[in-house]
């Protein structure tokens, strides 16, 4: 459950009870009838707000982008099934507020509700997000597998898979997750990114700098793949290309109040320009 929605109900909780103990107090005490309206308003805020935790509320902004999402995520899968497709909506609007058991609640009935596999594979891989976002990694490994088994083309939970596999220090079972992905859908830039970021950590900056380069083909505008990008770049010594990598993610959104990131890359030029030089036999001796 979500630590923000759990403090408020542990909150409007505590409300109520204490408003429970003033009044059986004013009951022994022999209180006239004000007494009773005047702790019925706290009663009735705490019993309203402990009402407001379990209903998913959101601003017409957030509503708006829920829906753009939801149809992009349900897309033609749900035809045929309306049944599992409200239930579905209902899923993604607890998930979108952080009403985590509410979403449970849904998803789970929408699973039995839905006949064609496509369905279902979208249905499990939500719970699957969810788990991961409750760092419940056993249960979204799991569940992704089962959006998988519905539907083996299912590219976004085989990228999802790969990001749990990577932080779990499995990245061969990553990659392979990777280029399923890929396969499935060579304009998952993601995967792409993944990728990327999996050969720059191991140092084999000829396959990481491609990879990047052909995820900002399907995202030129994200601010972080071009960092990611720019990173690359400057390991590989291409210093022009490495610098205006870097501004683009600048004006993109990406945030280096301190030139922290720039100071990494100009590090990274000149790290790359001392092995150039050492594998460099003719260079060697010059220097």
């Amino acid at each position: 459950m979500n630590k923000k929605i759990l403090f408020r109900r542990l909150l409007f909780s505590l409300i109520i009870g204490l408003c429970a103990v003033v009044m059986v107090m004013g009951a022994f005490e022999g209180r006239d009838f004000s007494f009773y309206l005047k702790a019925l308003l706290p009663t009735a805020a705490g019993i309203l707000g402990l009402a407001s935790t379990f209903y998913t509320s959101l601003d017409k902004q957030k509503t708006d982008q829920m829906k753009h999402d939801f149809q992009e995520a349900a897309s033609n899968h749900f035809d045929g099934c309306p049944k599992a497709k409200k239930l579905f909506y209902k899923g993604y609007r607890a998930w979108y507020g952080d009403h985590y058991d509410a979403a449970y609640h849904y998803l789970k009935k929408a699973v039995k509700a839905a006949e064609a596999g496509r369905a279902k594979a979208r249905v499990l891989f939500l719970i699957g997000r969810i788990a991961v976002e409750e760092k419940k990694t056993g249960r979204a490994i799991e569940y992704l597998k089962y959006a998988l088994e519905e539907d083996p083309s299912y590219d976004m939970a085989w990228s999802n898979l790969a990001t749990i596999y990577f932080d779990s220090g499995q990245p061969g079972e990553a990659v392979k997750c990777c280029e399923n992905a890929i396969f499935y859908n060579p304009r998952n830039a993601f995967a792409y990114n993944k990728l990327g970021g999996y050969y720059f950590k191991t140092s084999d900056y000829e396959k990481s700098v491609p990879l990047f380069e052909r995820a900002l083909k399907e995202l030129p505008q994200h601010p972080v793949l071009r960092m990611n990008y720019a990173h690359a770049l400057s390991m590989a010594g291409r210093r022009q290309e490495a610098l205006k990598n870097y501004q683009a993610a600048l004006n993109a959104g990406y945030r280096d109040p301190n030139q922290e990131i720039l100071a990494v890359l100009e590090e990274n030029l000149a790290m790359a320009g001392r092995l150039s030089r050492e594998s460099d036999p003719a260079m060697a001796e010059e220097a």
